[in-house]
């Protein structure tokens, strides 16, 4: 389930005083998600050259997987507003089930149009909290291989985006995330509170590069399922990580009154100019080696 390639579909909102809000959280939305450098967000001309670029609310499975393969994304979002509140839905491109989903009901003695783009952003960062991995292997682009030794230890090449708050000595594990191919969910649940992991190696970051970092693999199961595209969990960077798999209830509609202070002073949105990109996809992945990649 490699979450990089992301399609983020235009906010949809129910009335038209909302439409500008609407899209302005679109904006934000795609931001938040490009702001680590870890994942890639198809662009507004890229939509419209596929001829997509259209709101969209609930997806059917086979919607999602025509969608993905449409354009090459491995993950689908929907945002809308409606009856005065605010859902996220994301959708796994690989099966088209529903990954996660969320809704935050405005609050009731403050302006819509005031309060849907910060709710869209509360929600973006609460999803990219919930994602159960922070990184994942690659390929040493000068050697060739995911893992490689070095005086008689076994190290590996992992991506992170950016590496602001990895040090050296921190703990790293290689986990393997495991959802039901035929999940027992009613239609419409998510399907993250029914996923697994299991850790498959220990190890400790020995060097930090831009954008990556070199880990020694101390333990692990079998090293030979450490591989191309393995995911990495830093434990002392994932103190949410567990409540995602406690079977929580994480569709359950949320009142917004903790959000009141910062809504009085919305920020304003960025010229859109200075957003809409040519590029296909709107970010830039991380240096390895000798090798930059730009999208």
């Amino acid at each position: 389930m490699l979450m990089r390639r992301w399609v983020v579909f235009p906010f949809d909102a129910d009335v038209p005083s909302l439409k500008n809000s609407a899209e302005n959280a679109w904006w934000k939305s795609r931001e938040r998600l490009t702001a680590e450098k870890k994942y890639l967000v198809a662009s507004r001309q890229f939509l419209i050259q596929k001829d997509v670029f259209q709101p969209r609310k609930d997806l059917n499975p086979d919607d999602v997987k025509l969608l993905a393969h449409l354009l090459d994304a491995e993950v689908i979002v929907t945002g809308y507003s409606e009856a005065r509140g605010f859902q996220l839905n994301v959708y796994l491109g690989q099966n088209g089930e529903l990954f996660w989903s969320k809704r935050i009901a405005f609050h009731p003695s403050l302006k819509a149009t005031d309060q849907l783009e910060l709710i869209s952003d509360n929600l973006t960062q609460e999803l990219l909290s919930q994602i159960p991995y922070q990184g994942f292997v690659v390929t040493d682009p000068l050697i060739g291989k995911t893992l490689y030794d070095e005086d008689s230890k076994k190290y590996a090449v992992v991506d992170l985006g950016t590496t602001d708050n990895v040090q050296e000595g921190m703990d790293v594990q290689w986990v393997k995330i495991y959802i039901p191919e035929k999940p027992t969910l009613k239609e419409g649940e998510p399907l993250l509170p029914q996923s697994k992991i299991q850790v498959i190696g220990e190890g400790k970051i020995s060097k930090v590069k831009r954008g990556v970092f070199v880990a020694q693999v101390e333990r692990a199961k079998s090293v030979d399922l450490i591989n191309e595209g393995t995911f990495v969990v830093i434990p002392k960077l994932s103190s949410k990580l567990g409540e995602s798999y406690l079977g929580h209830d994480i569709v359950k509609e949320k009142n917004a009154p903790e959000l009141l202070p910062t809504m009085i002073n919305p920020v304003a949105p960025e010229s859109q100019g200075a957003k809409k990109q040519t590029l296909i996809f709107g970010s830039v992945v991380s240096v390895i080696g000798l090798l930059l990649l730009g999208l």
